[in-house]
This record gives C-alpha cells, structure tokens and sequence, in this order.
C-alpha cells in the first residue's frame, strides 16, 4: 500500500502527480483511503463492480455480500454534480452552490424518467447511488480529494472508515496500525492530517418541486442552511435618490414578473454619501413609470458595514463605490461588482432631463436582468 503524507512545501507538481496516481488506481478499481473535511473514507469507483463489491464487503461486514448498497455520489465540484443532475429549482441550485464544498450531503429528489436518465449518463446501475426516489451526492472540501474525484472522469463513491472498524476515522491512524488497510487491500492512503469538522455531515433533502428539508444534523447547523436559502442584493450608488432606487424597483419587478421558485430574495439599496431620509428624485418615479413600474416611498439610507455584511451581492454604479464597500468591509470583495458587467459606470444623472434619467433607467433594467440571471435564482420565463 502507498502511503502519501504531503509535505506543506510539497511542488504543485509532486501534489498533482499524487493526485494523478490515485484516480488512476479508482479507475483501476482499486480502493484508496482519502480524507473528507469530517472525516477519512475508502473511495472506490462506482462503475468498477469488482471494487463496489470489496468496499461493501470490507463496510458492510454484517450484511450480505453485494455491491448493491446505496451509496452517495462524492463529486469533484458542483457543476459535475448539475451536469449530471437534473436540477430545475432555482433555490436547490443556490444551496448547492453555497453549501458545497462543505460537509452537507444532499439527497436530491427526482422524477423517475430523470432519474434513469441520470444513472444512465453516470454509468451506474440502479440502487446504487438512488433510493425512494433521491440520489445522493456531496462534494467533499479539500482541494486534493476534490481534484482526484475529477481525474477519474467517473462516478466515485465512499464511505467511512469507521464502517471498516478503523476507528476513529478523524484520520487514518487507526486503518494504518498494524498494517490493517494494506492487508485489506487498499492501495493508496492519502494522509493530511486530522479531519476539520469533529461532526458528521449534514442530511438536506432537496424536494420535487421546490423546497428543502434538514433530515440529519451534523456539522452545519439547520439556522445555517435555512439563511442560504435565501439571498439579499444591495444596488449602490452615491445619494441613493436616483440610480440605485431605481436599480433596486427594478429588480423588485423583475422578481415579480418572473418569479423566484424556492428563493427568498430581498432587494436593498442605498447610497455612499447619502443622508438619511431623503425622497426619491421626481425624476426617478417618471423613469420608472415609463418603464411600467409603479414606484413605491423611498427615502435614501447612507451605506453602512451592517449593510455590506448582511448582503450577498452588491452591485455599485461605477468602481470608486465599490473601493467604498471594499473599504467598509474588505471580506465584500468576492461579493460586491460594478452593476455593467464590462465594467462601465452608470453616470448619475441628477440635475439632468427626464429624458437622461428615462435612458438611464432602460440601461439599468437591461443590467438588473443581466444580473439577476447570473445569480441564476430567477424561475423561467420570458428573457
């Protein structure tokens, strides 16, 4: 058995040659010991029966001798996993994306035809991965496994060590000691250290249809599940009575008119050097009416760190507001872009014509839309 212990200062090189000669043993059908963030698991590929057959065997000592036992798909990102699965719901795909890679496993219920479709496309036979149902997938952390998982180009399955009897399975001592992984014929043990998490991983089934539900607890809490359920936009600009309102009414009525299955979306704004309580211009309510949308009481509210932490994204009208959220909460930067995704500004065009706020609006309704399909949370409709 090769046992791999990589070193922090380890070449990328020597790192992606480890990665490489595992995937090349799973496809082999071999099994290997890889670690997840809560815990170590022996991996086998789901399309080797010859190694489906021996991972039961060696954790599923009390039952009968089969490869048939459900197991869940461990997959290298989330966009093999949407590759593969049909996943119409907007809220699912946002859960997915915000929850993995992490310690969540999901169980994603899906119509029977979209289920033979999906085995068939993952080359697995019935049972193997699916259940009542659902098949279940996770995306595990750390980069190193996710990057085999990927080499392999094929399904790949795990489960624990403890189901071995290799306890605790936090790490891999106990499956090394005396030799017991090699003499149970594993063929790689990928050792970096001891699992993060000291829980196991969290139960969240996705439902036909929309909506979510938190069947097993572990290492994310349900409050933390049910807040990723939902996303808070922010539009920012400098006074918050003209471009970001009406960036935000937009946005309002887009969300209306398409519809946002299985997403609780909130859209705010507000203004970097904004005072507190101020109307919207005259001009921006007519710029809306022009576009259709009744405009709502506004009174602009001054951008505050409160305001950047709690939002999901945030759009600014030109680059010098977004240094000022950047300012106000550095951890935004991966969240926070220029609203024109060539990175355009939106002039301001307070003190202007009617008709320059009128254009400005029809250039922001364009922007929003484009925006807001990004995010991909958006139900079907007319585009």
């Amino acid at each position: 058995m090769q046992l791999v212990r990589p070193d922090p200062d380890m070449p990328l090189s020597a790192r992606e040659e480890i990665c490489r000669s595992a995937a090349s043993m799973l496809r082999a059908g071999e099994l290997v010991i890889l670690p997840t963030e809560t815990v170590y698991g022996l991996f086998a590929s789901a399309v080797h029966p010859g190694a489906m057959r021996r991972l039961a065997e060696l954790t599923h000592p009390k039952g009968p001798v089969t490869a048939r036992y459900r197991y869940t798909w461990h997959a290298g990102s989330v966009e093999a996993v949407l590759a593969a699965v049909p996943i119409p719901e907007p809220g699912h795909r946002l859960l997915l994306r915000r929850l993995l890679p992490g310690p969540v496993r999901f169980d994603v219920e899906l119509e029977q035809r979209d289920m033979t479709a999906t085995l068939a496309k993952l080359g697995v036979p019935p049972g193997t991965l699916d259940e009542d149902g659902a098949i279940a997938v996770r995306v595990p952390a750390p980069a190193s496994t996710r990057r085999i998982l990927t080499m392999v180009e094929a399904p790949v399955v795990a489960n624990r060590l403890a189901g071995a009897g290799w306890i605790p399975d936090r790490d891999p001592g106990a499956a090394l000691a005396e030799g017991a992984a090699e003499t149970a014929g594993v063929a790689l043990a990928l050792d970096e250290g001891p699992a993060p998490y000291g829980a196991v991983s969290t139960l969240v089934r996705l439902r036909r249809g929309g909506g979510h539900a938190v069947e097993a607890g572990g290492a994310i809490d349900e409050r933390i599940i049910a807040k990723c359920a939902g996303l808070r936009v922010l539009f920012v600009c400098t006074g918050n009575t003209c471009r970001s309102p009406m960036a935000a009414a937009i946005a309002r009525n887009l969300i209306a008119d398409r519809g946002a299955r299985g997403v609780e979306i909130t859209v705010s704004s507000a203004g970097t050097s904004a005072p507190a309580g101020s109307p919207a211009s005259p001009q921006t309510a007519g710029a809306l009416r022009a576009l259709g949308i009744e405009p709502v009481e506004h009174r602009s509210r001054p951008l505050s760190r409160q305001m950047v932490a709690e939002s999901d994204a945030i759009y600014t009208m030109n680059q010098w507001h977004r240094e000022e959220v950047e300012a106000l909460d550095p951890t935004a930067a991966a969240r926070t872009w220029m609203l024109d995704p060539n990175g355009q500004d939106v002039p301001d065009p307070v003190g202007l014509p009617q008709e320059v706020y009128n254009q400005t609006a029809e250039r922001l309704r364009e922007l929003v839309r484009q925006r807001l399909e990004e995010l991909d949370v958006l139900a079907e409709g007319e585009q």
